[in-house]
């Protein structure tokens, strides 16, 4: 049976080639279709037309703008939550799930103070003015190895009882904590940037199984192989 990914707002949501996130697993499995949502456009997890979401990191200005499309819809959001849809979300996309975005504005000396769609409790503060932060990870997650790049002016605080990631190499949600990401049911956030998907093989698999779908990966022998190289280049140099 044909499974729908919804690919909430690419033209804001797409800055670091997230889209190929998407584009592996139609790959791994035909029966994956992709629909993108536009700006402007009704969501399909709302109408029932669609078996997880995805959304993926953005500028900060589009943060703002993407908790006021979703606002309408945050009821929807936290009962498609529940119920176990599959929800994916990358880089700063998870910040727009907590209750606020505060700190340095985009482009003037002015301070922020962005209402966020409070699905979850938990803050994000911008530190714009200084040196953006960049890194990577390794953690765990249910078993498997985790891997991660993230490349950030904000961190993001509170207590993260319902953390993704233990991070044993690099660090959390912020500089003080090894918890990293969101998972709650089937919703995966994580500040990680690009192709987590290809990044992170074994991961994949357990996502495809979560999709009631086979776990053979595109390309399969190659991708472990190279996730393995990364896993023993990070174990070295972080």
């Amino acid at each position: 049976m044909a499974k729908k990914i919804e690919f909430l707002y690419p033209e804001y949501t797409n800055i670091y080639g997230e889209s190929y996130n998407l584009e592996y697993l139609k790959r791994c499995n035909k029966e994956i279709n992709v629909i993108e949502t536009h700006v402007g456009d009704t969501p399909r997890f709302i109408t029932g037309g669609a078996d997880m979401v995805y959304i993926g990191c953005m500028t900060e200005d589009k943060q703002e703008k993407t908790i006021e499309l979703l606002m309408p819809y945050r009821n929807f959001i936290i009962h498609a939550i529940q119920c176990g849809m599959i929800f994916l979300v990358t880089g700063n996309a998870l910040e727009i799930f907590g209750t606020r975005i505060i700190g340095d504005d985009v482009m003037s000396d002015e301070n922020v103070d962005i209402r966020g769609l409070s699905i979850f409790d938990y803050k994000s503060v911008r530190h714009m003015r200084e040196m953006r932060h960049n890194s990577q990870y390794i953690g765990n997650f249910d078993g498997m190895i985790m891997l991660g790049h993230r490349s950030q002016y904000s961190f993001t605080y509170g207590e993260f009882e319902n953390s993704f990631i233990k991070i044993y190499k690099g660090i959390g949600m912020n500089p003080d904590t090894d918890k990293e990401g969101v998972h709650v049911k089937n919703f995966f956030g994580t500040y990680s940037l690009g192709p987590y998907l290809i990044l992170n093989p074994p991961f994949t698999k357990y996502l495809l199984r979560l999709l009631g779908l086979k776990d053979n990966l595109a390309f399969e022998n190659e991708i472990m192989e190279a996730y393995q190289y990364r896993l023993e280049e990070l174990r070295r140099t972080i």
